[in-house]
This record gives C-alpha cells, sequence and structure tokens, in this order.
C-alpha cells in the first residue's frame, strides 16, 4: 500500500472514532444537576383567638394540646363576668359566686313568656337553696317599671338592670327570653329560649346540679 493511501485510511478511522463518541454522548447524555434548597423553617405555632378557636389560616389539624375554653357564651366557653345594679340599688358581682352554679334570665317586662317562667324560677329557685344562684336581667328598661312588673307577680327574685343593653350584647341575649346555666367553673352548660316546656328546664338544672329533683 502506498503512503498516501495508508494515510488516507489512517484518517477516516480517527474522524470515524470521533464521530462515534460524539454520537455517544449525545445518546448517554450528561446526568442533570439538581438544583439545592436552603431547608425550610418551621414557624411557630399561632395564638389562640380570644374566643379559643384557631386564626381562620391555621388547617384544622394544627395540633394545639395548650388551647383552653375561651370567653363568650356559647356551651363549652366560659361566661363573661356581670356586674350589675339590683332593684334595691345595691351592686351584684358575679365573680363574687364562683364556685357555684348559676342560671342567668335575661328577660323584659313586656314579654309574655317572662311573666309565665318568673314564677317558675322562683319555685324552683326554692328547691335548689344553696345549690344554685339565680339572676334575672331585665333589658332596657328602669328600676321604677320593673319592680312594678314584679311586685304584679309576687315573684321575689334577684334582678339586675341592663338599661343600656350592654350586657345583652356582651352576652348575645337577643331574644328574650333566653336562659343560660353555669357551672361551678362558670362555663356555660345549656342554653335554653323562652317558650320551651318545664322538663326542659328541668333537664337544664340537673346538667350543672345532677342531684336536682323537682317537686310539685
Amino acid at each position: 500500500m502506498r503512503l498516501p493511501d495508508y494515510l488516507g485510511v489512517v484518517g477516516a478511522l480517527i474522524v470515524g472514532g470521533v464521530l462515534t463518541i460524539l454520537l455517544l454522548a449525545s445518546t448517554l447524555g450528561t446526568p442533570p444537576v439538581l438544583p439545592t434548597r436552603a431547608p425550610q423553617t418551621i414557624p411557630p405555632l399561632p395564638t389562640p383567638t380570644g374566643n379559643g378557636s384557631l386564626p381562620s389560616s391555621v388547617p384544622s389539624g394544627t395540633p394545639f394540646a395548650s388551647a383552653q375554653p375561651g370567653t363568650g357564651t356559647a356551651i363549652g366557653q366560659v361566661a363573661p363576668n356581670i356586674v350589675v345594679t339590683l332593684t334595691d340599688g345595691s351592686l351584684m358581682d358575679t365573680a363574687d359566686f364562683g364556685g357555684q352554679p348559676m342560671w342567668i334570665n335575661f328577660m323584659a317586662t313586656w314579654c309574655p313568656q317572662c311573666a309565665d317562667e318568673l314564677p317558675m324560677m322562683e319555685r324552683f329557685e326554692a328547691q335548689l337553696t344553696d345549690k344554685m344562684t339565680l339572676l334575672v336581667i331585665d333589658v332596657g328598661e328602669d328600676r321604677r317599671t320593673v319592680r312594678t312588673f314584679m311586685d304584679g307577680l309576687n315573684v321575689d327574685l334577684t334582678v339586675g338592670l341592663d338599661e343600656d343593653g350592654a350586657i345583652q350584647a356582651r352576652w348575645g341575649a337577643n331574644a328574650l327570653p333566653v336562659h343560660f346555666w353555669l357551672d361551678a367553673d362558670g362555663v356555660v352548660r345549656e342554653i335554653v329560649y323562652g317558650g320551651a316546656p318545664e322538663e326542659i328546664f328541668i333537664q337544664a338544672i340537673t346538667a350543672v346540679v345532677p342531684e336536682f329533683s323537682a317537686e310539685e
């Protein structure tokens, strides 16, 4: 073989080898380089809102072992304290009755159901003796109107005057009459609206005073 022919064959082999290597490299490719991510930091758990529920942005599954019942008048919440002037001119603070169940009734003299339920409350109060504190809150009326009304019913109950409706608003007692039963820790356990059968009132009382038994 002549020298030029030999050099041509060698050159062809070299070119073919290079093309083969390039073809294999393009077929196999180069492993991609994955971007790195900074480690995520876990945000602190949010603080419960005033009513004891989590903010709306927090998933419902978020653990919250330290959450406590908030203040409010829904069943299961700690009822807000009441400081009210009574029809006899004295001041009553429900905080002074901590450790004892309470029955709080929001009413008004123009309400027919109120007139029916107040004698029932007085009767049950006599049977409960010292096991429960009863408080009637008249909404939006003056002392003379309320005392005349109570005297007309011949009912002797502890009645507070919410003349400006501030206590009613704080408790959300918009439909009159409405009754709240609190346990010894001040937690709302039962709510009954006016016009309910007497049996419903008895059930509500026994929810916080289990030994209560209504007498005829």
